[in-house]
């Protein structure tokens, strides 16, 4: 066995696999064992996050990012922490207010390492570019003890109230991608205000994604954020010019962390593009079609 697992990491010397490759002086640790392994057949069977960290080394991780005092200042001090670690495509971190029941969870974060390729050219990236990513399909920082008011309503999505605590998960989040070499963070916000607490930290990778949904914010600022987002999910937002109704563009977010994708976010070709597109469209919301598509829905 301690061959074969020799074998795997010379292997990954050999053919410089992309989902282990790390830029020269990168300052990222030489991979574990459980690493490679994890990373080259999927296998973790000591349920490591990654197949690097395990959960004493991801609770030092949620400690220096924030976390733990965020929550310890909020009423709840030492958290139930537990990982599931098991599908490469779904590795797990969890923390619970006592029990591990979904009454008391306070963070959930589903999360994969994975190569990621443009749809379509952007930029100086063509479908055959690659990045190495840290891609969230699901995060989730909610407060178990304190429900909604009238000051703090619902969110599209949410079952209970946000802790305050995403500049942290940031934290945790750049921290992990900067100790596994990726190219940066990627999230599909799949609501108006996701993607709005993510933009201070991510922009979108299209250049003219990022004119349109800086215009949305833009257009919608002073309406409540709870009636903004759930407008656009109800298919309420409307081109001004044209009086067409325009779907909340699902599309890549990124929180680039270093090389080529870093530059290009912060390039004038890319400034230039988002500032077009931008200036090119105006948005407003069709409150009469709100007002029937939630009377026909029953909903206050």
């Amino acid at each position: 066995m301690a061959e074969q697992r020799i074998q795997r990491f010379d292997l990954r010397r050999l053919f410089r696999l992309p989902l282990l490759s790390a830029e020269e002086g990168s300052g990222s640790p030489a991979p574990r064992e459980s690493e490679v392994l994890f990373e080259l057949t999927g296998e973790n069977p000591e349920n490591r996050l990654f197949g690097r960290f395990d959960a004493a080394e991801v609770r030092d991780r949620l400690a220096a990012a924030g976390l733990l005092k965020g929550l310890a200042d909020r009423g709840y001090p030492d958290p139930a922490l537990s990982l599931s670690c098991a599908d490469p495509a779904d590795q797990r971190i969890c923390l619970h207010a006592g029990k591990a029941h979904r009454d008391r969870l306070l963070l959930e974060a589903r999360l994969q390492l994975s190569l990621f390729r443009p749809k379509h050219p952007i930029g100086p990236f063509t479908e055959e570019s690659s990045f190495r990513m840290l891609v969230i399909h699901w995060l989730v920082l909610s407060d178990p003890g304190r429900g909604f008011t009238v000051d703090r309503p619902r969110l599209p999505g949410q079952e209970r109230p946000g802790l305050g605590l995403l500049d942290e998960m940031l934290s945790l989040l750049k921290t992990f991608s900067r100790e596994l070499a990726v190219d940066g963070v990627l999230d599909v916000p799949d609501h108006f205000h996701t993607a709005l607490f993510y933009s201070r930290a991510f922009r979108y990778l299209d250049p003219e994604a990022e004119g349109v949904f800086q215009a949305i914010a833009r257009d919608l600022a002073g309406v409540p954020l709870a009636l903004a987002s759930d407008a656009i999910r109800e298919g309420c937002l409307v081109d001004r010019a044209t009086g067409e109704t325009v779907a909340w563009p699902a599309a890549e977010q990124v929180m680039a962390m270093r090389g080529p994708l870093r530059r290009y976010l912060r390039s004038g070709e890319y400034r230039e593009a988002r500032e077009r597109a931008l200036a090119g469209i105006r948005f407003v919301v069709n409150w009469d079609l709100y007002r029937a598509k939630i009377a026909s829905a029953g909903s206050p």
